[in-house]
């Protein structure tokens, strides 16, 4: 039986990236492997190109770095809600477009399990970035673990 030892969880710093938080520290702890969790962020609003007057530029360019700090410390939350101590675990926030990242960074660092949620994304999110997750599983160079969500049912009177 095969045992990954580099287990990657790639985290969209929302409340359902806490559950692949918490599998990717199931694997890891039952596997003695080594623990990587990162957060992508792509910067839509990159720019380059843009015909903007320069306190808008600032302004797009302070929330970007807010963004990014509010990642960083989302990450920190998500893994300390994890017992994993006396884990290997490497945090990181890697920013650019999530497809090239994801395969460049589990090249990189040898990955052979990726962790993360299925059902991530809410209409607009599925407009704007759902080719990339179909992108992602054809063109992945590790095993994938999908972690789905149970659907939330409302009845309308």
């Amino acid at each position: 039986m095969k045992h990954p030892e580099r287990v990657l969880v790639v985290c969209l710093c929302t409340k359902r990236s806490l559950d692949a938080v918490q599998w990717g520290v199931s694997f890891a702890r039952n596997y003695g492997a080594e623990l990587f969790v990162t957060h992508i962020v792509h910067n839509p609003f990159g720019l380059e190109g843009w015909n903007l007057p320069l306190s808008s530029a600032k302004t797009i360019e302070d929330e970007y770095t807010k963004l990014l700090e509010q990642s960083r410390k989302d990450l920190q939350d998500y893994i300390k809600t994890e017992d994993t101590e006396g884990m290997t675990i490497h945090e990181s926030v890697i920013q650019g477009e999530p497809v090239q990242e994801i395969t460049k960074f589990i090249s990189e660092k040898n990955i052979e399990l990726m962790v993360m949620t299925a059902h991530e994304q809410g209409y607009l999110e599925h407009m704007l970035r759902g080719h990339d997750i179909r992108e992602l599983i054809r063109k992945m160079p590790c095993s994938m673990f999908l972690v789905k969500r149970d659907l939330e049912y409302t009845h309308y009177e």
